[in-house]
């Protein structure tokens, strides 16, 4: 990343934290240090996983709709039937669970 691309994302970052309530903005500070603790791997660069995301998104475009749809209902029955956990609390704090 260049300088200059650096200073535009910071740039643009600062336009939208602007605007955000201070409810988001413990929530995107709690994202920040996760991805913080998270680094991408040092072998991956950001061109192997733009090439990534490219498969990905073929591979969601190639999907059959009635499929997924049959997914999704699947899994809101699960929601709708108790037997999930929510990541977040009610303040919007992720909750971690082992």
């Amino acid at each position: 990343m260049t300088a200059q691309t650096r200073t535009d994302y910071l740039k643009a970052l600062d336009e939208i934290v602007a605007m955000m309530s201070p409810a988001r903005l413990v929530q995107l500070y709690e994202f920040a240090l996760f991805l913080k603790e998270h680094p991408l791997p040092f072998d991956e660069t950001l061109a192997q996983i733009a090439q990534d995301e490219a498969v990905w998104d073929a591979q969601f475009a190639a999907t059959d709709d009635a499929k997924l749809a049959e997914l999704v209902a699947s899994v809101e029955q699960e929601i709708n039937g108790g037997k999930t956990l929510p990541m977040f609390n009610e303040r919007g704090e992720f909750v971690e669970r082992k």
